[in-house]
């Protein structure tokens, strides 16, 4: 499997920055490893794997390429490479986030978390990356129609949803689950922060914007050699401006929207 090297120095700077998962406890339960091994990941640039990368970029909220030095094995890297690499890394530069871009969804058979991320989403995006027959069809079918039905454009947000609708919505979310995995079908979800109104450029930064969240679903084969992961397209609404992380680790957010 492949595997990347990751820089440690920077890895350490972004998640003391964050207010959640500031602690390598936290980051090593978010991304799936031991404290044992983020330590080595921080202290010693430890080879990781790319799903193993993908998942820290997304706790750091960064791409995955300010978080990594070289691509393994090391002799194939030409020489001079990793200190190239390493000073790109740490130059003091913006980075502009298209509009449609990538990010990795998590494979669920949690029925709550596909339920309540619904019901707190402004919408929902569907997506199928693996081949359907009639009946598997049908079965996503349904389920995108609950899951659509639960988000705030869908519904009156001031209304609760009554208990006994909860439950029952639940139940049929959960049958689905077995159905489409007893298909081999997954289902991945992940989430995203549109910036609104839409555009195809960098909004000024005068321009007031607003903010919704978006959740993603999506429909794929089963993960090959333990992986539980899958990267699926998503849209932020606009292109953004990701400011440099030395400008975050400064608190220096100036000319950065704040959500309302």
């Amino acid at each position: 499997m492949k595997k990347v090297v990751p820089n440690g120095k920077v890895v350490k700077a972004l998640r003391e920055q964050l207010e959640r998962l500031s602690t390598q406890k936290e980051m090593a339960n978010e991304i799936g490893v031991s404290v044992r091994m983020l330590r080595m990941i921080e202290n010693e640039n430890a080879p990781i794997t790319v799903t193993t990368a993908d998942r820290l970029a997304k706790a750091l909220q960064v791409h995955r390429e300010r978080i990594i030095l070289v691509s393994e094995p090391l002799e194939m890297a030409p020489t001079g490479s990793a200190p190239d690499v390493f000073s790109a890394l740490m130059e003091d530069e913006d980075r502009l986030i298209p509009r449609n871009d990538y990010d990795i969804a998590r494979a669920t058979t949690d029925e709550g978390a596909l339920y309540t991320e619904a019901a707190r989403s402004h919408d929902v995006a569907c997506i199928i990356e693996t081949t359907l027959d009639e009946e598997t069809g049908a079965y996503a079918q349904e389920l995108f129609d609950i899951l659509v039905g639960l988000s705030w454009s869908q519904r009156d947000i001031l209304v609760d949803i009554p208990p006994a609708t909860e439950i029952a919505v639940r139940r049929r979310i959960r049958q689905l689950i077995v159905l489409l995995k007893g298909n081999d079908i997954w289902i991945y979800q992940t989430s995203v922060l549109r910036r609104l109104p839409e555009r195809y450029t960098v909004a000024p930064a005068d321009e007031p914007c607003t903010y919704q969240s978006r959740q993603v679903v999506a429909l794929g084969p089963p993960g090959e050699y333990g992986e539980t992961t899958m990267r699926v397209p998503i849209d932020h609404g606009q292109p953004f401006i990701l400011p440099a992380w030395r400008k975050l680790r400064k608190g220096d957010n100036e000319g950065l929207a704040t959500p309302p």
